[in-house]
């Protein structure tokens, strides 16, 4: 295909996966694998309230708002970034009420920031996500194989269907890349009790609570 890209192009990001391999029906940035462990994780949305961001984990459980422009601006948040430990990548939602392309688009675009941040020499963890088995056939596309891999449990526990698939989603994602670790941020599950390859941190809210309960 000839390619046509220009600088006045830049709104469509196509740098930002510039070198990539391309895998999958999609056609999504192959990552690197790593067995890395995030400690003292905290959300974008404290990263400007933290004294020590050597010391802490980034990652981006939280409301797709707080992070929209994130896409648009990566490069301007490199310098800021580049302070914390290491980065577990954005999630930008997938959810039943999209339209599959608004669901393939914000799975992509989270595969390409983490391959974008690899690229820049940072720590990355990378994030699946999954909203229905049909996303199977495409939506763990690009994740590395045998690697430490985020997910968030935030929401899916409490309804019968969103439970459900959270679990559907960890066994395939169990079977299809054999990950070293999953990192869930979020409330535990019985059910995956199975697994010798799980762990846990507080999500945002959890730790919201927990302060309020503690009066700080």
């Amino acid at each position: 295909m000839q390619k046509i890209y220009k600088e006045k192009y830049d709104i469509f990001k196509l740098d930002y996966w510039q070198g990539a391999s391309l895998v999958g029906k999609f056609l999504m940035p192959k990552l690197a694998p790593n067995q890395l462990i995030p400690q003292n994780v905290i959300s974008f949305n404290e990263r400007n309230n933290i004294k020590n961001p050597e010391r802490h984990w980034l990652d981006f459980f939280v409301d797709d708002n707080h992070y929209e422009n994130f896409w648009t601006y990566l490069r301007n948040r490199i310098k800021s970034l580049k302070k914390f430990a290491g980065i577990i990548s954005t999630d930008y939602s997938m959810l039943p009420e999209m339209l599959p392309g608004q669901r393939i688009w914000n799975c992509t675009r989270n595969r390409i920031v983490a391959y974008f941040l690899q690229k820049q020499g940072f720590n990355v963890i990378p994030v699946a996500s999954w909203c229905s088995k049909e996303d199977f056939d495409w939506c763990f596309d690009g994740l590395p194989e045998k690697s430490s891999i985020a997910i968030s449990s935030n929401g899916c526990l409490s309804t019968p269907y969103g439970k459900k698939m959270l679990l559907a989603g960890v066994e395939e994602l169990q079977r299809q890349k054999s990950p070293s670790k999953i990192i869930i941020c979020g409330r535990s599950s019985a059910e995956l009790k199975k697994y010798d390859n799980i762990m846990y941190y507080p999500s945002f809210s959890q730790r919201m609570q927990e302060r309020i309960k503690n009066g700080k």
